[in-house]
């Protein structure tokens, strides 16, 4: 039986959906295993969902696998290196992974991550990382988000994780796929100082807009769990999401420990914290390998 749910969209997200249109970005055919149908409800305020979006019907753009966009919360929070210890612990568990490093080149943290480079085209280098990673990285200079070309199609990914590479602000102040595309999950990398976190309430503000509160992931680096005192100047969204178990932390490992996203397999300190990342992520994505034909 068939059921109906209204869903409302803001102004914001009913044009990043023309522009989708326009470029032909669009997923064709419905799910068989959804029975949901919905109406659009053109509303000037946030956009309000009634219920959580099932992965499987998920508008998302040609070639991008179950995508996971990586975004910092401020400067300097470790996004990349976050967006690499997923993909790299996605590896080990035969998840084949592709990483979109949306970043302006001169700006780019994965410029030393590969292994293997593999050549350019499309306005994107390749290279290959571990038995299964491809990162995807921009060849010639941008000025805007809006600039990065659109990624390579690609077969044979399971897993798309988009390191954004530009600041909060540059993304919301832009059109472009790298914010417009549908990611399955969002996660947002942060510290845990007081501006961070006050920050980290802004981008959450901004996501509030966007998505539902269950596809955001927060990842603090620099703290081993949420303590009052700690996170006693959190804002409402950021509590909010620690309450739903999305707020993992992770380690801020010294210069000497790792001195650069380079080519060689990252420290085993960020192992476990990425392995909870990457099962959460599975919470909202579904099994990451059962499309494969």
């Amino acid at each position: 039986m068939s059921t109906r749910t209204a869903t409302r969209y803001s102004i914001r997200e009913l044009q990043a959906a023309a522009q989708a249109l326009a470029a032909g970005q669009f997923a064709t055919g419905t799910s068989a295993a959804s029975e949901t149908t919905r109406t659009v409800v053109l509303d000037e305020g946030p956009a309000v969902s009634t219920k959580a979006v099932t992965p499987e019907v998920a508008p998302t753009s040609p070639g991008l696998a179950p995508l996971v966009r990586v975004r910092a919360a401020n400067a300097g929070a470790g996004a990349s290196t976050v967006a690499l210890a997923l993909a790299d612990v996605a590896d080990v568990a035969g998840v084949r992974t592709r990483v979109l490093d949306a970043a302006a080149p001169a700006w780019s943290g994965l410029l030393g991550a590969t292994v293997t480079e593999l050549g350019a085209t499309e306005g994107w280098r390749r290279g290959r990382r571990g038995d299964g990673v491809l990162i995807d990285r921009v060849e010639d200079p941008v000025r805007v988000p809006g600039e990065v070309p659109a990624p390579r199609a690609t077969d044979g990914v399971d897993l798309t994780v988009l390191d954004a590479g530009w600041s909060m602000r540059e993304l919301t102040a832009t059109t472009g796929w790298v914010t417009a595309a549908a990611a399955h999950a969002e996660v947002l990398v942060t510290r845990p100082s007081a501006l961070a976190l006050s920050q980290t309430e802004s981008a959450l503000t901004h996501l509030e807009d966007q998505v539902v509160a269950d596809q955001v992931v927060v990842v603090v680096v620099g703290a081993s769990r949420w303590s009052d005192r700690e996170f006693a100047t959190a804002g409402r969204l950021l509590r909010r999401t620690h309450e739903q178990e999305a707020v993992l932390f992770a380690p801020l490992l010294s210069a000497k420990t790792l001195p650069g996203l380079g080519p060689d397999p990252l420290p085993k300190q960020l192992t476990n914290p990425s392995q909870r990342l990457l099962e959460r992520i599975t919470t909202i994505t579904g099994p990451l390998t059962a499309n494969r034909t």
